[in-house]
């Protein structure tokens, strides 16, 4: 790992950690407030309770960290400088993993906000691609009478059907109106022969929606 190797401690030093544990167990106290209270990860501190040494930062940093561990629980001078003393004989760079560390917390709040804003420009790109359609898509357009290629005798004809109420409705070009639902009825005179009804209705800026419907007067 960059050159370096990580290592316990010795053997004769391996009661360390229980008896970090057993004067915080003593004392009443959780290593989660302990954390909190001197500002060192709750993980480091498992890692030393563990005598997992090799889980914390390397050199000044580990023995910062056990040393303000340790004055904390009020353990005795000499069993701390025996531990730092430990320490102090590994051979490491003492900044790698602070580095190494400080980076990962640098970064990853930075990766989270950029996931989370592209998420945010993703969704405000489907909400105006999908506002964009529903304004572009032409209105609903219903004809409930009369029905295909009808055939007949009569000279007019009513042409009932629904439209959405904001539609500007057309029948062969003239305006008609709807009441507030878009239902709408006109009666329009017929000659001899095919007659085309062209209906069709649109919104402000919307396309135009057009059914054509053929009567044959007899």
């Amino acid at each position: 790992m960059n050159g370096f190797s990580l290592k316990k401690i010795n053997d004769n030093h391996d009661n360390f950690g229980k008896i970090i544990s057993s004067a915080r167990i003593e004392a009443g106290l959780n290593i989660k407030d302990i954390a909190k209270k001197i500002g060192v990860r709750e993980d480091y501190l498992n890692s030393i309770e563990n005598n997992r040494l090799d889980l914390l930062p390397a050199g000044i940093y580990k023995r910062g960290f056990i040393k303000k561990y340790a004055e904390f629980l009020r353990i005795d001078l000499k069993i701390i400088n025996q531990q730092l003393k430990e320490i102090e004989s590994e051979k490491e760079d003492p900044f790698s993993k602070k580095i190494i560390s400080k980076h990962y917390l640098l970064v990853l709040p930075k990766i989270i906000k950029t996931i989370l804003f592209s998420l945010a420009i993703l969704l405000c790109i489907l909400y105006l691609s999908f506002y964009a359609r529903k304004i572009a898509s032409p209105p609903e357009l219903l004809i409930d009478y009369p029905g295909d290629n009808l055939l007949t005798k009569e000279k007019t004809i009513t042409i009932i059907g629904r439209t959405e109420a904001e539609a500007e409705l057309k029948i062969n070009g003239e305006l008609i109106l709807s009441n507030d639902l878009g239902n709408f009825s006109q009666t329009i005179n017929l000659k001899n022969g095919l007659n085309n009804i062209i209906i069709s209705a649109k919104k402000k800026y919307s396309q135009e929606n057009i059914i054509i419907k053929q009567i044959l007067v007899e």
